[in-house]
């Protein structure tokens, strides 16, 4: 499994947002927009420390359950790409299948993950 790494270039970044379907979702409403992030934010504390102790636990149940909430929070907030991204894992570890450097992935993914927040932030 490949991991895209992010750009430094701020506009290259934006692009990890598909900002059409977050307008679509949202009906361009601005304060559910903002409901959503905050919720997000919520979720990304909460579900990234989930996906980090499961994968240091070693309990793949529970890592695949963590992912499983966490993408429906990606997919709420336009970061699809990140959410294939977590889903891949997610389905590889209920093939039984190993995934090289699991930690070092779910460790990209969680720094974009917070990238992906900081830039929905500055909307």
């Amino acid at each position: 499994m490949e991991i895209n790494e992010t750009s430094d270039n701020p506009e290259n970044n934006l692009s990890m947002i598909d900002l059409a379907y977050l307008d679509e979702i949202t009906g361009g409403d601005a304060e559910l927009k903002g409901e959503l992030i905050n919720m997000f934010e919520t979720e990304t504390v909460i579900q990234l420390g989930n996906i980090s102790d499961a994968n240091k636990a070693a309990n793949y149940d529970v890592l695949k359950q963590a992912i499983h909430k966490y993408r429906s929070s990606l997919f709420s907030v336009g970061l699809l790409k990140t959410s294939t991204k977590y889903k891949e894992i997610e389905s590889t570890l209920k093939r039984n299948e190993p995934i090289a450097n699991l930690t070092g992935v779910l460790y990209d993914l969680e720094n974009e993950s917070k990238l992906g927040l900081q830039i929905l932030k500055g909307l």
